[in-house]
């Protein structure tokens, strides 16, 4: 047989073809042939030797194994009755089970509503907790502090009711001592008025006195020259020519000069005695207008010494009356008319002492507390407003749901009668007869509502979808699609084998039905069925000339008449 390799079967044959690396023809005893190159042929010839018996004995075999069938089909069309039967039951225990899921998942999202009704109730309420016992543990703090601060006040109270007896005490004291300071000091300027008043009219009888003595003074010198005068002339007298003068006449004028010379020395004398007693009474005056000096100065220092003890005392009284505004912000009228004077000094002193220690005990003030406030407060009112913003925007939502639910109710309501009706109608041109019908499951509810398809193909009774085959729900479900594209028609349409269930005479009819919206729609079917591909206008197709590589074949159906006649 040359270089022809004989092998058992089809399998060993291609294990020794790789073998040999294909370079052999093998031949199987069943009648496989493997080219050298790998091309393999065969199988199509085996049974063209059969004999008549050969084939009476398969009829035989064909024809028992036919009653076997038809008796297995009769068995499996009464289980399938009966599965039928079984599911018409278990699709109405089905049926009651979702109207029951349904109410259930209504339920559940009642609860699941209320549940996160309640979550955020609980977690405000929780939020409130907080502030709550923040707010209560800052009050306990505020309350011991304020207990501690009472207790401090209360203490400086003491000590300031103390501190007001003492200032009250000192206030009479020096309010009396500047009494009796004022009635000394109106006295002094009454005894300081007679002083001087005394001492004007002492210098004014000083003056006179001494305008008197100046006056005898200028007299004695006068007299002194008239002395001088006459002893010249009684020198010159004794020494007069006797010739000029009898001794008579110088006897007269001796005599005469005598008398004279006799009253000017009394006259002399008197002026001295009084020039004496002027001078001494003089002294007398000056040394009483010293001493007066003297008390006057006295008087002035004992004036002056009052004058700086007064303004000690008026600042000390003016310390304690600032003292008084600074520490206990209150006038002095104000304390005189608010608070008696005690009686018991010590008394008042221990119950000032008392509320000092209380207000201590009080505690520093907490300055902060306004500021807490105050941020706590914005706070709240920015809570405030945002639960309110909340609310409202919740019944907003609410508001815009419901009227979502309207509109959706409305249009749902309208397209459903619209893909109702064009439904029918695609139905009956697909099936070429026959009609179907959309319904609700539950028409009060049409935000929540299942649609059911019951058919009714040619020759058939009217029932559910479920119980259509497999071709008659794909062309009913392809009715429902152009049903739907006749109501709101897009602008291209991709289909995905959705013919692959249909028989050849439903093909042409899906195809030409297709071909028939493509002016409107443009359709993207991809697809095995020949009848589809004859109404398309091109066609793509992936083809794979050698092992691992794909490629791209297209051809434009509606230029098949222009390369015909070409």
């Amino acid at each position: 047989m040359g270089h022809v390799v004989i092998a058992q079967s089809l399998k060993d044959a291609n294990e020794i073809a790789g073998i040999v690396k294909r370079k052999f023809r093998i031949v199987t005893v069943d009648g496989d042939v493997v080219n050298p190159g790998g091309a393999m042929s065969g199988g199509a010839n085996k049974k063209t030797n059969q004999s008549l018996f050969t084939r009476e004995k398969e009829l035989q075999e064909l024809t028992d194994k036919l009653k076997d069938f038809q008796e297995k089909t009769l068995s499996f069309e009464q289980q399938v009755k009966d599965k039928r039967q079984r599911i018409k039951e278990l699709e109405q225990q089905l049926s009651d089970e979702e109207s029951i899921l349904i109410e259930s998942k209504e339920k559940l999202q009642q609860h699941y509503s209320n549940s996160k009704e309640q979550e955020m109730k609980l977690d405000a309420l929780n939020s409130q907790l907080e502030m709550y016992d923040y707010d209560r543990n800052q009050y306990k703090n505020d309350h011991n502090s304020l207990i501690q601060r009472e207790k401090q006040l209360t203490i400086e109270l003491t000590k300031i009711k103390e501190e007001l007896n003492s200032l009250q005490n000192k206030m009479d004291d020096l309010t009396k001592q500047e009494k009796m300071y004022n009635e000394q000091q109106d006295a002094n300027k009454s005894k300081l008025h007679q002083k001087q008043v005394l001492l004007a009219e002492q210098e004014e009888r000083m003056k006179s006195q001494k305008e008197k003595t100046n006056g005898v003074q200028n007299q004695l010198e006068e007299l002194q020259q008239q002395y001088d005068l006459f002893q010249k002339e009684l020198v010159e007298i004794k020494y007069v020519d006797n010739s000029t003068h009898t001794e008579e006449e110088l006897d007269n004028i001796i005599i005469s000069n005598k008398e004279s010379k006799t009253s000017l020395t009394d006259s002399i004398q008197r002026k001295r005695l009084e020039r004496t007693n002027r001078s001494q009474l003089l002294e007398d005056n000056e040394r009483e207008i010293k001493e007066e000096n003297k008390k006057h100065q006295t008087q002035l220092q004992l004036i002056q010494q009052k004058e700086v003890k007064a303004n000690r005392l008026d600042v000390e009284l003016e310390n304690h009356l600032s003292q008084l505004q600074s520490d206990y912000m209150i006038t002095y009228e104000k304390a005189l008319q608010a608070y008696e004077k005690t009686k018991d000094i010590e008394k008042s002193k221990a119950v000032v002492n008392q509320l000092k220690q209380q207000i201590e005990n009080l505690g520093t003030v907490n300055i902060g507390a306004i500021d807490e406030f105050k941020r706590i407060n914005e706070r709240y009112s920015f809570l405030t407003e945002q639960r309110a913003d909340l609310i409202e925007a919740k019944q907003t939502l609410y508001a815009i749901i419901k009227e979502m639910d309207e509109e959706m109710i409305k249009r749902f309501d309208e397209t459903f009668s619209q893909i109702k009706e064009e439904f029918a109608v695609v139905f009956h041109q697909l099936f070429g007869g026959g009609r179907a019908e959309l319904k609700l499951t539950d028409p009060k509810k049409l935000l929540e509502t299942g649609v059911e398809i019951v058919a009714q193909p040619p020759g058939k009774k009217l029932q559910n979808l479920g119980l259509l085959s497999g071709g008659e729900r794909a062309l009913t479900a392809i009715a429902l699609l152009f049903a739907i594209l006749r109501v709101r028609p897009v602008p291209f349409c991709i289909l995905d084998e959705v013919e692959a269930a249909l028989d050849e005479a439903n093909v042409v009819r899906f195809a030409k039905y297709v071909k028939l919206y493509s002016e409107d729609t443009q359709f993207i079917v991809i697809t095995h069925r020949k009848g589809t591909m004859e109404e398309a206008d091109v066609l793509y197709g992936v083809t794979m000339q050698e092992s691992g590589v794909s490629r791209l074949v297209s051809v434009r159906l509606e230029d098949t008449k222009e390369l015909v006649n070409s």
